[in-house]
C-alpha cells in the first residue's frame, strides 16, 4: 500500500501552484508539470467543472452504503 501521508504534501504544494496560475485548469497544470512525452489532449482540455462533478459522484459512491442484492432480507 501507497504511504497515505504523500497525499497532504502534494496536494498543497498543487495548491500553491496553482494558485499562482489560477486561470489553469486542473488538468493543464498537471500536464504542464509532468510533461507527457505523448500529447494527452483528453486530459489537457478536461474542464474543472467535469471533473468536481466526477470527483463528487466518486465521493458519493465511497461513502453510501452498497445496496447488493445478495445482501438483502
Amino acid at each position: 500500500m501507497r504511504d497515505p501521508a504523500r497525499i497532504e504534501p502534494i496536494l498543497e504544494l498543487i495548491r500553491k501552484v496553482w494558485s499562482a496560475s489560477p486561470d489553469l485548469r486542473l488538468s493543464q497544470l498537471l500536464v504542464t508539470v509532468i510533461r507527457p512525452t505523448e500529447p494527452c489532449p483528453q486530459v489537457f482540455y478536461f474542464e474543472d467543472t467535469e471533473l468536481l462533478k466526477r470527483l463528487q459522484h466518486a465521493v458519493a459512491a465511497i461513502t453510501t452504503p452498497s445496496t447488493d442484492s445478495n445482501n438483502g432480507p
